[in-house]
């Protein structure tokens, strides 16, 4: 199980049900598969994999200004 610092740091979502995504044990063959979202357990978060990408509802908006500091 991954820790919460590793799931906040990898920008993935967050499921609640691993739907018809595979736990990496699940997965045979040689398939292209990649990491596409966390899921959620009790006691920790477990990786998900795919052959497509988790489609992201909404993103925060990030309001970040950069100035010119010289003035």
């Amino acid at each position: 199980m991954d820790n919460e610092l590793t799931v906040i740091g990898s920008e993935l979502p967050v499921l609640q049900t691993k739907g018809a995504y595979k736990y990496l044990k699940e997965i045979t063959g040689n398939g292209a598969y990649y990491q596409v979202a966390w899921q959620k357990l009790a006691d920790g978060y477990v990786a998900l994999y795919g052959t497509t990408p988790v489609q992201i509802r909404s993103l925060p908006t990030l309001n970040d200004t950069f100035e010119d500091e010289e003035g």
